[in-house]
């Protein structure tokens, strides 16, 4: 009998405990809950907007390639009558400081774009402005993307530092690169139409072309630092031009045809083009800035192993601690690096574009056809899809078509590699339609590169962790075991791991200059002259030693010392 008091006690006792416990709440979640919370769902935080009448008093601040591509957008911003400013080049305090106020789970880009920000800031706060005007006087402009990983995050991101750093409130202005010429960003202080987009083309491919011919001369050059002088003349001329350039509008006596409804909107954008196709003030100035470059004296004798960078986009163009200083390691230790063009992007993102519509061809044809009597609209569902697919085909070769113009004005020597001759290379081994960061293109340029003799290294760089780079470096072991001859080497990014990192490049790097010293002293010995009388040439003919000097390729060699050795060789021949 007392034992069955004592249970029934236990029991009584154990039920009152239970009424207050996390899990007698998990069994009756409204117990302890008041009744109103059901009612309260998330709510995204109002941000402030930018409107057009703060633009006199408003700076935008943009950060997020290299810093010739960051200066030279901010110029084309400017001639928009925004006042737009390049961030300085990052460091590896911007990210410690992205380290600080960021997620844990940030990839290597975000946490140097945002500490870079939010160290611009504090220098600002440091120089004696409040952190009310900052958030009143600045924003800043980002690419966003519904990419499936860490990036498509990136705006919400921002936003949450800069919460923590104590700036709530300062303004983060989105366009997303795969929403066309025309999309909203909040207030319409910047007008996402096809002025601004052309405007930033135009710095795009600009710096493109800079950075490549540049990082081209640059290890050849006999005197050391010229071709960096050179090029920040040439940057410092094309902001000008891009800030200053004249601004377009429609004479007063044809207006008036064009003042009702869309019909404004649609006749200025078709002028724009035509103006864009047209004109040849860009044109005029990379060819005036190409005779810069030719007057650098070089030496392609000296032997540089030709090292392609692919991978994540911000990790291969990034010029500094991003990329642990990558680009000038690599100079410094014997090599030529290709920089994959942020162009190869764009077009990159025109061709999803077209796949996708491939992809669903059937939908579209057969849109809103539910009974045999729908079958009239066939015709028009086609005129539509085909509308599209042209319209894009059309702002590819158009893209194409103003890339490769400003190219050939300054001398340019790599041009964009056909996207469908990269899909065709990679379809094998890596399916065109899946998509996530550059997608099949790193297993392709790593074909392409090695297959047509143009690199005797590829270096792929991503951030730590970079969901898609991580897919193809899987699948770049079953493209090495089919060409066996390629040096592929993978490297992630973070604001630590230099000394690894740099120790894994050198060893890929050694086995390209055997390569290297293979094809130098092969062409010498198929020479029909010694190096010293090869260099006596040479030094006689003043134009083999200009950075305009067009260089003829032999099938197979890749490096420029050995290509001018077979090529000095056939013209003391033919002028013997």
């Amino acid at each position: 009998m007392l034992w069955v008091m004592l249970l029934a006690f236990f029991k009584v006792l154990m039920m009152k405990v239970m009424k207050t416990s996390p899990l007698a709440v998990a069994e009756n979640p409204s117990a302890q809950i008041p009744e109103d919370i059901f009612n309260k769902h998330y709510r995204r935080p109002v941000e402030r907007p930018f409107y057009k009448d703060e633009r006199s008093t408003t700076t935008v601040l943009l950060g997020g390639l290299s810093y010739t591509h960051d200066r030279l957008m901010a110029a084309a911003l400017r001639n928009l009558n925004i006042k737009a400013f390049a961030l300085p080049p990052t460091s590896l305090s911007s990210f410690e400081l992205g380290r600080e106020y960021g997620n844990n789970g940030y990839c290597n880009p975000t946490y140097f774009t945002v500490g870079n920000l939010l160290a611009y800031l504090k220098e600002l706060e440091d120089s004696g402005l409040s952190k009310e005007e900052i958030i009143e006087k600045y924003a800043f402009i980002t690419a966003g993307c519904n990419a499936p990983c860490r990036f498509g995050l990136i705006e919400i991101e921002y936003r949450m530092a800069l919460k923590d750093a104590g700036y709530q409130g300062f303004r983060v202005l989105v366009f997303k690169k795969e929403d066309g010429l025309s999309q909203s960003v909040r207030g319409l202080g910047i007008e996402i139409n096809p002025t601004f987009f052309l405007a930033l083309v135009n710095a795009i491919n600009m710096a493109d072309i800079l950075i490549s011919r540049s990082n081209e001369i640059r290890p050849h050059e006999i005197n050391k630092g010229e071709t960096d002088r050179v090029k920040e003349k040439a940057t410092v001329k094309l902001c000008e031009l891009l800030e200053n350039r004249k601004k377009l509008w429609i004479k007063e006596k044809w207006w008036k045809f064009f003042k009702y409804g869309e019909i404004e909107k649609t006749a200025f954008n078709i002028y724009t083009f035509y103006h864009q196709l047209t004109n040849q003030e860009n044109t005029l100035a990379l060819r005036e800035i190409g005779r810069w470059f030719d007057t650098i004296e070089v030496d392609y004798l000296r032997q540089k192993a030709i090292v392609k960078l692919t991978g994540e986009l911000w990790a291969g163009t990034t010029e500094g601690e991003g990329n642990y200083n990558m680009h000038r390691f690599l100079e410094e230790e014997g090599a030529e690096i290709l920089v994959e063009p942020v162009a190869t992007y764009i077009l990159f993102m025109l061709h999803k574009h077209l796949l996708r519509q491939q992809d669903k061809k059937e939908v579209i044809i057969k849109r809103g056809i539910d009974k045999w009597w729908h079958y009239y609209k066939l015709p028009g569902n086609f005129i539509d899809y085909k509308k599209k697919v042209w319209i894009l085909n059309l702002g590819v070769k158009l893209y194409k078509r103003e890339y490769n113009r400003l190219l050939h004005a300054m001398n340019g020597r790599h041009g964009l590699v056909s996207q469908e001759k990269l899909q065709k290379l990679a379809h094998q081994y890596y399916h065109t339609h899946i998509e996530g960061g550059e997608g099949f293109m790193e297993v392709a340029k790593n074909i392409y590169y090695h297959v047509n003799h143009k690199c005797h290294m590829v270096l792929s760089l991503k951030p730590f962790g970079c969901m898609p780079s991580t897919q193809s470096d899987g699948v770049q072991t079953a493209v090495i075991e089919r060409h066996p001859e390629m040096i592929f080497i993978p490297v992630e990014t973070s604001g630590e791991g230099r000394t690894n990192a740099h120790n894994r490049v050198l060893m890929a790097l050694s086995e390209a200059k055997t390569k290297l010293k293979s094809e130098f002293h092969e062409a010498l010995e198929k020479a029909n002259h010694d190096l010293t009388d090869l260099q006596q040439y040479i030094r006689k003919n003043p134009e083999l030693r200009k950075a305009y000097y067009d260089l003829p390729k032999q099938h197979g060699v890749v490096s420029k010392a050995a290509n001018l050795i077979y090529h000095v060789d056939k013209r003391m021949l033919q002028s013997a």
